[in-house]
C-alpha cells in the first residue's frame, strides 16, 4: 500500500469532523484496496468524495472495499460519465428474465448498490450536483422495478409475453426525488376483471419479495404499498377500472394527494400513464376548497410524527419538507389545473398551480432542506426524517452539506429556512388559498 495514498486521503478529511469515522473506516478499506491503481491514480473531486464517502457512510465504505471495479469508476468519474449512465438507466428496458433466479436477484442488489456508492462519490466530490445525483437514483429504482417485475411475472406465467401488472411509483420516485436509503412507494395495476386477479397478486407478492428478500448481497429496496385503494385492508393488485371508481368516488383528500404525485414506471407504461392521467384530470375538474381538510392532515401528521425535543424534524415538524408536499399537492387540488407535469415533483406541482419570486424562495429552502435530509441519511446509514441534536452528527452532517458550515451554522441555517417555510403555509391556510404566495417575496 501507498503511503502517499493513505496520506492524500486523510488529508481531504483532517481536521474536519469527518476525521475520526474516516480513520476507523479507513484502515480496513485501505487494507483491502491499498495496492490498486485506481485508487493510486485519484485526484481531485474523485479523491475528495471518496474520502468523504468513508468519513460518513460506514455500510457504503466497507462495501466498496469489496468491489475493485467500482473504485475504477470512481478513478475516472465525471459529469459527462454521469450523465451518459443517466440516460442508460431512463432508456432501460426489462433486461430478459434469467433462469438463475438466485443469481438474478443478487444482481440487481449489487447493482443498486454499486451505482448508489459511485453516485454518493460524485455527489460528496461535488462532481455533479445533489439534484443530479437524486435523479440518478430516481431511474436507478425504476430501471431495478422493472427488471424485478421481468423476472416475477415469468416466474408466475412464463407462457405469456403480455404484462401482467403496471407499477405506479408514488411520492418521491415519482417526482425523482429519491435520495440514499428511500424505499419504494408502489401501486400495483392489472387489466382484465376477477379471473385475472389470482395471477396479478402473485406476480405483486413475487416482485415484492424479489427486491426485499434479504440475500448474500443484501436486499434492492424496500417497498411500501399502504398507497393502494383501501391501504392494508384493500387488495395488493386493483383493476385499472377499479382503481378509478375509488379515485373518483371513495378517495379521500390525502389520497388525492397522493394521487398527484405518482407514475407508471413498469409494466405497460404509456397505458398506465394515459389511465393515471385521465383520472388525474377528473379529480382536478372537481376543484373545491380543501385546504381546512388538508390543514387538519398536515397537522395530525406533525404531532403524530414529529418530536422537536430530540432533534430538528426536517420531514415532518413545522416548516418541515412536508409543508411544501402539502402546499404543492393542496394548490393543484384548488386551482384544478390540468395536466399534472408527467415528473410530479414537488416543485413541478407547485409551480403548477403558483408563481412568484415567494415560489422561487420557498422552492429554494426547499431544495435545502431535501440536501439535510440527503446527508443526515448518509450518516445515519438510514431513512430517517429527523436530525439528531447530539453534537456529533450536528457536526458530521454539517460538514457533509457545506465543509466548514459548523453545528451551530446549520442549526441556525435550518431555523430560518424552517420559519420562512411555515409562515407561507401559515398564510395559505389563513386565507384559504395558494394565492397568498403570489404577494411578496416572504
Amino acid at each position: 500500500m501507498s503511503a502517499g495514498v493513505a496520506d492524500r486521503l486523510a488529508d481531504a478529511v483532517a481536521g474536519t469532523p469527518l476525521a475520526d469515522r474516516f480513520a476507523a473506516t479507513s484502515a480496513k478499506f485501505l487494507q483491502r484496496r491499498g495496492a490498486d491503481a485506481a485508487l493510486a491514480s485519484l485526484d481531485g473531486p474523485r479523491l475528495v468524495g471518496l474520502a468523504r464517502l468513508l468519513g460518513s457512510d460506514r455500510e457504503m465504505a466497507g462495501f466498496l472495499g469489496l468491489r475493485p471495479a467500482l473504485l475504477e469508476r470512481i478513478a475516472g468519474a465525471d459529469a459527462s460519465r454521469f450523465a451518459a449512465r443517466h440516460r442508460e438507466f431512463e432508456a432501460d428496458p426489462p433486461a430478459p428474465a434469467e433462469d438463475d433466479l438466485e443469481g438474478a436477484l443478487d444482481a440487481l442488489r449489487l447493482l443498486r448498490r454499486d451505482e448508489t456508492v459511485w453516485a454518493a462519490c460524485c455527489d460528496l466530490g461535488g462532481i455533479v450536483s445533489f439534484e443530479a445525483v437524486s435523479s440518478f437514483l430516481s431511474v436507478l429504482a425504476e430501471s431495478i422495478t422493472r427488471r424485478a417485475l421481468a423476472l416475477a411475472e415469468r416466474s408466475v406465467a412464463p407462457e405469456t409475453s403480455r404484462p401482467i401488472l403496471s407499477v405506479l411509483a408514488m411520492g418521491k420516485l415519482a417526482g425523482r426525488e429519491f435520495t440514499y436509503h428511500s424505499d419504494l412507494d408502489l401501486i400495483f395495476l392489472y387489466r382484465g376483471g376477477v379471473d385475472e386477479i389470482e395471477r396479478a397478486s402473485r406476480a405483486g407478492q413475487r416482485l415484492i419479495s424479489y427486491l426485499t428478500t434479504m440475500t448474500g448481497a443484501g436486499i434492492a429496496y424496500p417497498v411500501d404499498t399502504r398507497l393502494r385503494p383501501s391501504g392494508r385492508q384493500g387488495t395488493l393488485v386493483t383493476t385499472f377500472d377499479g382503481f378509478e371508481r375509488y379515485q373518483e368516488t371513495e378517495a379521500e383528500t390525502w389520497e388525492h394527494l397522493a394521487l398527484l404525485r405518482s407514475r407508471a414506471v413498469a409494466g405497460e407504461i404509456e397505458l398506465a400513464q394515459a389511465h393515471l392521467d385521465g383520472i388525474r384530470a377528473d379529480v382536478l375538474r372537481r376543484a373545491d376548497d380543501r385546504w381546512s381538510t388538508i390543514a387538519s392532515l398536515r397537522s395530525r401528521v406533525e404531532s403524530e410524527r414529529s418530536d422537536e425535543s430530540r432533534g430538528i424534524p426536517f420531514k415532518t415538524g413545522a416548516g418541515g419538507l412536508m409543508d411544501v408536499d402539502f402546499l404543492a399537492g393542496g394548490g393543484m387540488l384548488e386551482r384544478g389545473t390540468p395536466p399534472v407535469p408527467r415528473l410530479a415533483s414537488s416543485e413541478a406541482l407547485l409551480r403548477g398551480s403558483v408563481r412568484g419570486a415567494r415560489v422561487d424562495a420557498l422552492i429554494d429552502d426547499y431544495a435545502a432542506l431535501r440536501r439535510v435530509e440527503a446527508r443526515t441519511r448518509l450518516w445515519c446509514g438510514r431513512p430517517v426524517e429527523s436530525l439528531d441534536a447530539d453534537p456529533d452528527t450536528l457536526a458530521g452532517v454539517a460538514e457533509l452539506i457545506e465543509p466548514g458550515l459548523g453545528a451551530g451554522a446549520l442549526v441556525e441555517r435550518m431555523a430560518a429556512l424552517r420559519q420562512r417555510i411555515r409562515a407561507a403555509w401559515n398564510d395559505v391556510i389563513a386565507s384559504g388559498g395558494i394565492a397568498a404566495l403570489e404577494v411578496g417575496a416572504g
